[in-house]
């Protein structure tokens, strides 16, 4: 038998993951069962990549991709013993160091507790398999998972430790409230922990993972609970990534666990919003490593991990994966997560109470929003969509007709997967009304990205004075940007006017609403005078308005706000101080930048990382010929 024919044996055995949490009949069709299609639900087998070999070795419970039996939990150390403060002699350490040290081949390693995951390719996967009864290798611990006498001591007067206390004068922030604002707020959209868990670990009711780092994992909930939450300018959260970072150093990237990829990640999504993203993008890289190296990508249903345990497991994996694709599509970059050889189902849209430490099995899905459903609703959109992002950042450019049938086939399909109770018209509860506007916005933004060459092509063919006929699937692709971008600015506007400011909901606004008001800007410079003009201002002006007033939440939409002024002040009406717009006469010819010049703006907003080079030779090569009108002598179309 065959790996495919053993895997439509398997699948006429058993039900997939779905139906059975579900409890509902599956036809246990591969590689996607028919109420899984149909429900557009990710359809998981438990072992439908195993072959015939795989399962005789399951039968005799020495599996090839063998599951962490203890609470380690595929955790990891591999540290070296550091020098004494007087640089002693290195030889003892290094002998040291070689006792304890991971086998590099990842073929010896059999049954060790801190090896981390190693799947069915290592060859420690065929050594379980012959070895079954080997025994561990014996090795030390490192010095980081100790906790000295002394340091327990100032641990209890410090409550959380950071070698910054007093420099930073930690003991005067309310870290409580800090933490409480965390999973007010930010743990509803990004659910990376349990907090009954973390919030035991806290309170130290139950014993807090060893090492610094759950240090710099308290401090980092801190710090972005101050942020998120804050109606004004604050720096007191950057007071408290200092002490998180201060418990990181190079040598944590010798340990690994998921307490480490939990601040990781956090770290990341905190450096993003506070304007470092290009060190959030390399924290989070870091973090995604460290996670397969846990073997966060796989799911071991049928082992000793607990069904929480697993579910927290998968919560952590997703979490990353919406922030991975989220920083993909706002840089402009290509997708560097796996997107194969990845078996982990979605979370449970659960409540905290339905499954806990003592739970034996999975609940059912919740039918009403949870902590959970924004990740699951986030991952399920990008699981379908990111095949449409990967189509528009790479040359040549996709067809309007070939835009339109990706959308209606894959945006559509999620978008008729969503739940009546999280349609975008629904009142949600108002602790979720944050995620649950920025999933819609996440939605009407890809929409703009997909269609916004265009529009820029249907503007500047407006300054020809030959005028070209549009093709009727061009003209569905203008008409969509342009709808997507009016719908984003008003629904932003309302959600600010109506809804509790906050930094998160502010950072997510003003992202969304600035590249959307790109779109009426861009028409409104080339066709002043086009019968949509009138329109175009006035999304403009609910734009600037709703910017002026997150300024004070949020600085950056005071640069945002001036931006707009530079690229449309001519063509609007005055506003004053007192927020009253003044009629003034607008301009009636379009922006004096030359088609050319805004042609080669465009490229270098689609493909930010070519060169002018490379600029110049598909310019030549008709690339943007074959979208772009050429440009004649006169500087027109």
């Amino acid at each position: 038998m065959d790996l495919e024919d053993g895997n439509s044996a398997l699948g006429r055995d058993q039900a997939c993951n779905e139906c059975r949490r579900r409890k509902a009949r599956c036809d246990k069709v591969l590689p996607e069962c028919g109420p899984c299609k149909r429900s557009r639900r990710h359809c998981l087998y438990e072992r439908h990549s195993k072959t015939p070999l795989t399962r005789n070795a399951e039968d005799s419970a020495v599996p090839l991709e063998a599951p962490r039996l203890t609470p380690a939990d595929f955790s990891w150390d591999e540290q070296s013993p550091g020098l004494s403060p007087e640089g002693e002699a290195m030889s003892k350490s290094q002998g040291e160091d070689e006792g304890r040290a991971v086998d590099g081949m990842a073929s010896l390693t059999v049954h060790d507790n801190e090896a981390g995951y190693l799947g069915s390719a290592s060859g420690a996967a065929m050594l379980r398999l012959l070895m079954p009864d080997s025994q561990p290798r014996a090795r030390g611990r490192g010095s980081d998972l100790m906790t000295s006498p002394s340091t327990s001591l100032q641990l209890s007067r410090r409550w959380v430790d950071t070698p910054l206390w007093d420099e930073l004068d930690i003991g005067a922030i309310d870290l409580d409230k800090a933490i409480d604002s965390y999973f007010r707020l930010y743990h509803l959209s990004y659910p990376l922990l349990h907090e009954p868990t973390f919030r035991a670990q806290y309170a130290q009711v139950i014993p807090r993972p060893g090492g610094r780092s759950w240090h710099a994992l308290a401090f980092m909930i801190g710090a972005i609970g101050i942020f998120t939450t804050a109606t004004g300018p604050t720096i007191t959260d950057r007071d408290l990534f200092m002490a998180a970072k201060s418990n990181i150093s190079i040598d944590s990237l010798e340990s690994g666990n998921i307490t480490l990829v939990q601040t990781l990640t956090l770290m990341s999504n905190y450096l993003q919003k506070r304007n470092k993203p290009n060190s959030g993008y390399n924290y989070l890289g870091l973090a995604m490593h460290m996670a397969m190296g846990l073997g966060l990508h796989k799911e071991f249903s049928d082992c000793e991990i607990s069904p929480l345990n697993m579910e927290i497991r998968r919560r952590v994996w997703w979490c990353m994966f919406v922030f991975n694709i989220g920083a993909a599509i706002t840089f402009g970059r290509p997708l560097a997560w796996p997107n194969k050889n990845v078996d982990v189902a979605l979370p449970l849209n659960v409540t905290d109470r339905a499954l806990t430490n003592l739970s034996h099995s999975l609940p059912p899905d919740a039918d009403h929003v949870t902590t959970y459903t924004s990740v699951i609703m986030q991952s399920r959109f990008h699981l379908l969509t990111n095949e449409i992002y990967t189509r528009v950042i790479t040359m040549p450019y996709p067809s309007a007709t070939e835009l339109l049938e990706l959308d209606d086939r894959l945006t559509g399909s999620w978008e008729q997967s969503v739940p009546h109770w999280y349609r975008p018209t629904v009142e949600v509860p108002q602790p979720f009304t944050t995620g649950h506007a920025v999933m819609w916005w996440r939605l009407r933004n890809l929409r703009i990205i997909m269609y916004r060459p265009y529009v820029m092509r249907r503007a500047l063919q407006a300054r020809s004075e030959l005028q070209a006929s549009i093709p009727q699937q061009a003209q569905r692709a203008y008409d969509r940007c342009l709808d997507e971008a009016k719908d984003s600015i008003k629904a932003i506007s309302e959600f600010w006017s109506t809804k509790s400011p906050t930094r998160l909901a502010a950072w997510y606004a003003l992202y969304f609403l600035f590249q959307a008001s790109l779109i009426p800007s861009f028409c409104l410079r080339n066709e002043p005078a086009s019968p949509l003009a009138s329109d175009f201002r006035d999304q403009i002006m609910a734009t600037l308005h709703t910017m002026q007033s997150m300024t004070s939440v949020n600085p950056s939409a005071h640069e945002c706000y001036q931006v707009l002024q530079r690229l449309c002040g001519p063509y609007l009406e005055h506003i004053g101080h007192d927020n009253a717009s003044t009629p003034i006469p607008t301009a009636e010819f379009p922006a004096e930048e030359s088609p050319q010049t805004q042609i080669n703006n465009i490229y270098a907003m689609m493909w930010p990382s070519a060169t002018h080079a490379d600029a110049d030779l598909l310019m030549q090569d008709g690339e943007w010929a074959s979208f772009l009108p050429e440009l004649d002598g006169s500087g027109g179309l």
